[in-house]
């Protein structure tokens, strides 16, 4: 089966290897735009409101900067507005939920559990909607415990306030830095195909040098895709196109490498690619192009991934389509665990005379959101970051009393937020908590920051010690998380649900098959979040399963489109198809890793989306050999 060669169940677990392993740093560059543009709009408004004697105003402006700052990720810059856009009217509408503070307890309980639960189920959909939701819930859990919260438009108008200093400073970086790695590594992949096509219809002999430049190049712009899914906290549209173009230039690589590669198609291919690449760095879309032979077929789907945005599932009627997303077991099991655990923050928060109570609901966000993650990993490692940075915070704030210098401190924490975040979460814990803690400070003028110091060691404990009892340790399964078994289970699904579309059961079955495989592939992409921030060999392991179970998601929703599309289908075709799934979940579907083979069948088909579902799978072969290897 699939999952054969990567359930390591029975390595035996070593608590120092494991705690090392835990605590390792990856290294990482420092990104120079992000720290400074980070410095200045997170500590620019509190300095210009000491100044001006309204540091209140600089504080709620800077809250909104800081988090921005603090869920901001290395995608390309239009992601980021759009990310900017979403997540800006959650938080600021957050602020309004401080009017439970006046509600009886049993209320404010009841409701921010639901908030929570609902937070929890939107996250599986967007790693946009994760952060905007975990942005929500630290500032509803900041607005019900601080009551100079209060009036609350205020507080929102001002968040908002500061999304827009934000969104100018980002603007201004993205005008003066002309530097894309995206766009670029995608252009450097294009040009060294085009350098292989050029050499065989050439005929030159020995193309290993280009061989292995063009698969570095497809290796590269894969590896900063998945990097960039695997820092995101849930599902992206930017990562799914990325896989699709990953895919199609792997068959083109296939082809071009073919022993009956046409050398007159191959002149064709090197010119194409060649006008693609010059396209992707003019930022222009080259208009379709007439298209005969495998070669140039294989060319026109891999500029239909660029360009294009067809998955197959958009066909399907807007109700099938909400039918097929509503969330799976395991998501809305995550949600419930999210949900309790914040019902119980709030009940220490008010039952517990500990200063500061609110902060045990912000822990539980942080730690639980937003991606689902490890979340005994990530208890013991925001713990240990907290405590640590609580006591820069107090070493900070002691010495510089004056709100001008702290000010200047707030800047160098800042910047070194981004570096942070791509070290680990003890280091992002370790920056983030001073700079909340003197923020806050602000806030509650009239209490030492050694008092801050103190409860926000405190909180944190009760808060992580919440997560760790009721989020995990009284959930057996949680402790166990697998992928390989769910997965190949999944795949054999699939292939059931596309021969009951052959059999021609009827519409009603094949809706109830349709929308259990949506749901198994949405439990095995929450399992597989869950796992990416745990430390090595989960952890490992689940990164090399990011592109394994995106691909299936992609086959699913082809044969999806096949089922809904007014031409029919060839049933033999659709039945290949199966067969190869099939063969592929039982282990004895292997394929070399840098040339991926399509079913011969299904390949060969005159239907263009059975020729995308036969290059599908047989990209899905070479990528589950990779995460065999892992």
């Amino acid at each position: 089966m699939v999952g054969t060669h990567t359930d390591r169940s029975s390595t035996p677990w070593r608590p120092s290897i494991w705690l090392r392993s835990l605590l390792a740093a990856t290294p990482a560059a420092w990104p120079v735009g992000r720290s400074v543009r980070a410095g200045i709009t997170v500590a620019g408004p509190l300095l210009v409101g000491a100044l001006l004697d309204h540091a209140l105003i600089g504080m709620w402006i800077s809250m909104g900067t800081l988090l921005l700052a603090a869920g901001e990720r290395s995608v390309t810059y239009a992601a980021r507005f759009r990310q900017i856009a979403v997540t800006t009217p959650l938080a600021a509408a957050a602020y309004f939920l401080g009017e439970l503070s006046h509600a009886p307890h049993v209320v404010t309980i009841a409701v921010m559990a639901a908030v929570a639960f609902a937070c929890g189920i939107v996250s599986g959909y967007s790693s946009t909607l994760s952060v905007g939701t975990m942005q929500a819930m630290l500032i509803a859990a900041i607005a019900i415990g601080v009551p100079a919260a209060a009036p609350y438009w205020e507080a929102a108008a001002l968040f908002v306030a500061g999304a827009l200093l934000y969104v100018f400073a980002l603007a201004i970086e993205m005008v003066t830095d002309r530097r894309r790695p995206h766009r670029e590594s995608q252009v450097a992949m294009l040009r060294s195909l085009a350098a292989l096509s050029r050499a065989r219809a050439d005929d030159t002999a020995d193309v290993t040098s280009l061989r292995a430049r063009a698969i570095s190049a497809i290796d590269a712009f894969d590896a900063m895709a998945i990097a960039a899914r695997g820092s995101a906290h849930g599902p992206t549209p930017e990562y799914a196109r990325a896989a699709s173009v990953t895919r199609a230039a792997d068959q083109l690589l296939a082809r071009l490498l073919a022993d009956d590669a046409d050398r007159d198609l191959c002149a064709r291919t090197a010119d194409r690619l060649t006008d693609d690449a010059d396209a992707v760095t003019h930022r222009r879309r080259l208009l379709p192009m007439e298209v005969s032979g495998n070669l140039l077929i294989r060319l026109r789907m891999l500029e239909s991934a660029m360009w294009e945005n067809d998955t197959g599932i958009e066909i399907l009627p807007t109700a099938e389509r909400a039918r097929l997303s509503r969330p799976g077991p395991a998501l809305i099991a995550s949600a419930a665990r999210l949900a309790l655990c914040t019902g119980l923050a709030y009940t220490a928060f008010f039952t517990l005379t500990l200063a500061h109570g609110y902060w045990i609901a912000l822990t539980v966000a942080l730690v639980m959101k937003p991606d689902l993650g490890s979340i005994f990993s990530r208890a013991v490692l925001r713990s240990a970051g907290t405590v640590a940075g609580a006591v820069i915070g107090v070493t900070v704030s002691a010495v510089l009393v004056e709100p001008q210098i702290a000010a200047i401190a707030i800047a160098v924490l800042a910047a070194c937020l981004p570096w942070a975040m791509a070290r680990s979460y003890l280091w992002q814990a370790l920056f983030l908590t001073p700079l909340v803690m003197i923020l806050i400070d602000l806030v509650v003028p009239h209490e030492s920051v050694l008092d801050l110091g103190g409860a926000r060691v405190a909180t944190t404990f009760v808060g992580g010690l919440i997560v760790v009892v009721f989020g995990y340790l009284i959930w057996p399964s949680q402790r166990h998380i697998r992928i390989a078994e769910p997965f190949d289970a999944t795949l054999s699904d699939v292939a059931h649900y596309a021969r009951d579309i052959v059999d021609e059961v009827g519409p009603r079955r094949i809706g109830i098959d349709r929308q259990s495989v949506y749901r198994q592939l949405s439990d095995t992409r929450v399992s597989l979040q869950r796992t990416l921030s745990e430390p090595p060999p989960a952890g490992a392991e689940a990164w090399a399963w990011v592109p394994v179970v995106a691909a299936a998601e992609r086959i699913t929703d082809r044969i999806t489109g096949a089922s809904a599309a007014r031409t029919p289908v060839v049933t033999e075709d659709l039945l290949a198809v199966a067969d190869a799934l099939d063969r592929l979940a039982t282990g004895s579907g292997s394929a070399d890793d840098r040339t991926p083979v399509p079913p011969a069948r299904a390949g060969n088909s005159a239907d263009a989306d059975i020729r995308q579902l036969a290059d599908e799978i047989a990209h899905l072969r070479t990528l589950v050999a990779r995460a065999q290897a892992n």
